[in-house]
Parts: structure tokens; sequence; C-alpha cells
């Protein structure tokens, strides 16, 4: 069932309860932004939606739950992205692919991507004293799904059996990564970067490399 499906199948109620929710999570992003992960209160998030403080925790019982849903609705939108990439392709090809959702994902979703991970601060907030870290929540999500996808590659012989499989997660991720924060942070706007042609051939040129001994 679609969301628009299941907003249908909603009462009135439920929908301003969903649409209220929503603005919550917009307006504490904004303040975490704007301030940090220490700078957020529940006072200031309902002073900029228009609501009452007590009302607040109708939604979130406290500061750190609302600060883990800021989390957990950024992953969920890179998950989408992840998503697009079809399970059928080969396997070279399906881990190329899931790097460029990676990028694309960052530069279509700026403020996202640099809560969730690039801001340490807000991490130690949310899941301070909570059963759940977020390394379990993202191995669990978005993680998992590079993990299997460089699994695969190693599984068809298109990285040499050489190679660390860990290290190459790694290597995997601290690359697309890197180049995702250096796509926004951009500290030489004068230069003129064609980011996706240079996003084409750094992954390419990296995963030939696999293919060798190291």
């Amino acid at each position: 069932m679609s969301s628009e499906q299941e907003g249908q199948d909603l009462s009135p109620r439920e929908r301003r309860a969903v649409r209220t929710r929503e603005a919550i999570i917009d307006a504490a992003r904004c303040i975490i932004r704007e301030r940090g992960a220490y700078g957020l209160s529940l006072r200031e998030v309902a002073r900029r939606i228009d609501y009452s403080p007590a009302g607040l925790y109708e939604y979130f019982g406290s500061k750190d739950e609302l600060i883990a849903a800021v989390i957990r609705d950024g992953f969920e939108r890179f998950a989408h992205y992840q998503a697009t990439v079809a399970t059928h392709l080969p396997p070279g090809e399906r881990l190329y692919q899931l790097g460029i959702a990676y990028i694309r994902f960052a530069r279509e979703n700026p403020h996202h991507f640099m809560l969730i991970f690039n801001t340490p601060d807000l991490h130690q907030a949310a899941f301070l004293n909570q059963a759940e870290s977020d390394d379990d929540f993202v191995a669990k999500g978005t993680y998992q799904t590079l993990v299997e996808a460089v699994k695969a590659c190693f599984e068809v012989g298109d990285i040499h059996p050489g190679h660390h499989l860990d290290t190459v997660i790694l290597n995997t991720w601290a690359m697309v990564h890197g180049l995702a924060t250096l796509i926004l942070a951009h500290p030489h706007p004068e230069i003129e970067a064609n980011w996706e042609a240079i996003a084409d051939q750094l992954l390419n040129t990296w995963y030939n490399g696999l293919k060798h001994s190291p």
C-alpha cells in the first residue's frame, strides 16, 4: 500500500497528528542545523510551530526521542534512494549505482546528509543511555545494503580474493562519503567541477582496481 493510500485510510484527526509530527521533526531539524543537538529545546520547537510545549509530549517523550526521530527520518530518506537501485543488476553495476545514489542523496538533501553523517553530537545526544545505538540502526538498514552489495561482488569474482571484505566495505564507504562531503562543502566555488563525471570516473577506476591483486 502506498503512503498516499495509507493517508486516505486515516481519519481527519489521525492525518492532523501525522502533519503535526512531521512539523515537529522539521522544526527540530532546523534548530539542530542552526545550534547543534545540544541547542535543541522542546520549548523552541513548540514556539516555531505555534504549538503548546506540553502538547509535544503527546508525540515525543523527551528531547532525546525527538533527536532520534530526526536521525531516523534522515536515514529513511537515504534508504529510499538506495531502494531505487534495482537488486537484479549485476553486482558491480549495483554497487556503482548505490554509490551514485549516495551522492545524489547528499546533493538533493544536503541538510539531512550533514545531520545524519557529519554531526557527532547529534548521535551522542540521541542514543545516550538508550538500548539501540545509531550503529545498530545503520547496520539494520542502510549500512547492511552496502555490505551485501560488496559481498555479492566477491561472490561473482569481480573483486580479487586477495582483498579483505571489511577493508573493501570501509574503503567504499569512505570514498563515496568523502566525495559527497566535498561536493557539499565545495571550499573553492571558483573551481568549476562536473561532479557527475568525477563520480563516474572515480567509481569506475576504483572498482576496476579491485579486480586485481592488492
